[in-house]
């Protein structure tokens, strides 16, 4: 029997007179790796933010290594043997990898300055260890998620880490860069390290974890062994009822007329000679692997990009110097997948983020926004998509689970009534029950008659919203696939060898 590690006991929080975490109790083992799973807003995070010491429990108590642990601060959890390798790597780009290993902590000489010789050595022995292809002095701005990873991790070793928290490691990563993150996960945990990993993605958790930890509305619900439990019994736990359908049934119809059309579009030898067309009400799927010309398409589309070459057309107009205004203008929404950093204005308020498009429609002649049907329309937004909010006027959107903030990104455009709506990766960490209502969300906008373009890494995803999937390869188009004709094996093969 391997000896507990961490002991929670009779864990409580809130927020705000809101219990959010009621009476918690978890362990995990030396050498163990445990996953954490359950809905966006289940209290996962706010649970291992006690544990690293960047929120403190209204009451219970914590046992690390058989000793009192109450961390007032990340330092104090750091110095415990505890690290964090968040989703948003907590990494300063425009210093160097050697820079961002000693950020807090840098060796000194007996002078008193920084000893430059005993960094670049120390950290060149982290580099080693990982085989990265980089040296001291790269700046972290341009290396790959997966090596930012993997410096994230030397950052924890360095400290003498004895639990290392990894939260949904994988949302960025390549498939050869998760392979790694995976092989480094059981190095670390056959040395001893034991490691909680909170993931989404559930057939990583039955891959990497010994046991798993479900959690639902600030409960835990239950912790069983990987091997103990199905992925349709997981599920369930996890929202409280069983899923029989992943995706919601969608009665729509399309129609012929073609509502965005784009013609031989080039750009920057990222998007090479596209011609797409889509029709009002269709959902059409596109798929490809990292670095295919995905997300530049998309950009083009909206006009964040201009084209080096080619034509885009709205119901048939062509748009002549295309920019996010004129979309707008002309009915089309963009979601795109980096939600904090390009979607929310993440320190506002849920009803300020809500406001961000329809703010003109509100404005009068002399430009007072109308604040009774601001408060209408936010109001009706929150409910339809059912944003779980204490406060929507108050409460910030940082504050809120992942996929309540997705909803916040799709409620500024939904209430616009949007003919086309291009989304790039819309349920990227999203749980299951989130996902469906996101679905749900989609196939009323295509009901209603909108036309939705969406991108995403899951071929399963594709399969159950889309009406056929378009696939792009290295910047191009390779096919065309109606539903009738779906095949996991045969987009691949399109994605991979065109």
């Amino acid at each position: 029997m391997k000896e507990t590690i961490l002991q929670l006991s009779n864990i409580n929080k809130g927020f705000g007179g809101i219990k959010v975490l009621h009476g918690l109790d978890f362990d995990i083992k030396k050498g163990e790796v445990i996953g954490l799973v359950g809905e966006n807003g289940a209290g996962k995070s706010t649970m291992m933010n006690i544990v690293g010491g960047v929120l403190q429990p209204d009451s219970g108590k914590m046992e690390l290594g058989g000793e009192p642990y109450s961390p007032e601060t990340p330092m104090d959890a750091t110095a415990r043997g505890i690290a964090f390798v968040h989703q948003e790597l907590n990494l300063f780009q425009n210093l160097s990898v050697a820079e961002n290993l000693f950020i807090d902590n840098f060796p000194k000489t007996k002078w008193g300055s920084i000893n430059k010789k005993e960094v670049n050595r120390i950290t060149q022995e982290c580099i080693d260890k990982f085989s990265l292809p980089v040296k001291p002095n790269t700046i972290v701005g341009s290396l790959s998620a997966g090596i930012c990873q993997m410096v994230e991790i030397s950052k924890g070793l360095m400290k003498n880490a004895q639990i290392m928290i990894f939260d949904e490691p994988t949302t960025s990563l390549s498939k050869k860069e998760k392979v790694d993150l995976f092989k480094t996960i059981n190095e670390l945990r056959d040395k001893g390290i034991s490691i909680v990993y909170i993931s989404h993605i559930l057939e990583d958790v039955f891959e990497l974890c010994d046991r798993i930890t479900i959690l639902r509305d600030g409960n835990i619900i239950d912790t069983r062994k990987s091997t103990e439990v199905s992925e349709k019994e997981l599920i369930q736990l996890m929202v409280g009822r069983e899923m029989n359908q992943i995706f919601p049934t969608i009665e729509k119809e399309i129609k012929d007329n073609i509502v965005l059309e784009a013609k031989n579009i080039s750009w920057s030898n990222k998007v090479k000679n596209v011609s797409l067309s889509l029709k009002e009400g269709e959902i059409v799927g596109m798929y490809g692997l990292m670095g295919a010309g995905r997300t530049e398409l998309a950009n083009i589309l909206f006009g964040v990009e201009k084209a080096d070459e080619g034509e885009i057309f709205i119901d048939s107009c062509k748009i002549e110097d295309l920019s996010p205004a004129k979309c707008i203008d002309h009915s089309t929404a963009y979601i795109t997948e980096d939600r904090r950093q390009e979607g929310l204005l993440m320190t506002k308020s849920v009803d300020e983020n809500l406001s961000q498009v329809i703010m003109p429609d509100l404005s009068g002649k002399a430009g007072v926004i109308d604040e009774n049907q601001r408060e209408s329309h936010n109001v009706k937004a929150v409910a339809d998509l059912q944003i779980k909010v204490s406060n929507y006027k108050e409460q910030t959107v940082n504050k809120l689970s992942g996929g309540n903030q997705q909803k916040v990104v799709f409620g500024k455009w939904v209430m616009k009534n949007p003919k086309i709506f291009i989304l790039d990766e819309p349920t990227r960490g999203v749980d299951v029950g989130a996902k469906f209502e996101i679905y749900t969300i989609i196939a009323d906008l295509a009901k209603k008659g909108s036309t939705v373009l969406i991108i995403s890494s899951e071929i399963e995803e594709l399969f159950g919203t889309c009406d056929r999937i378009l696939v792009i390869r290295n910047g191009s188009i390779s096919a065309n696939v109606p539903k009738a004709e779906f095949d996991q094996e045969k987009i691949l093969e399109h994605a991979l060898q065109g």
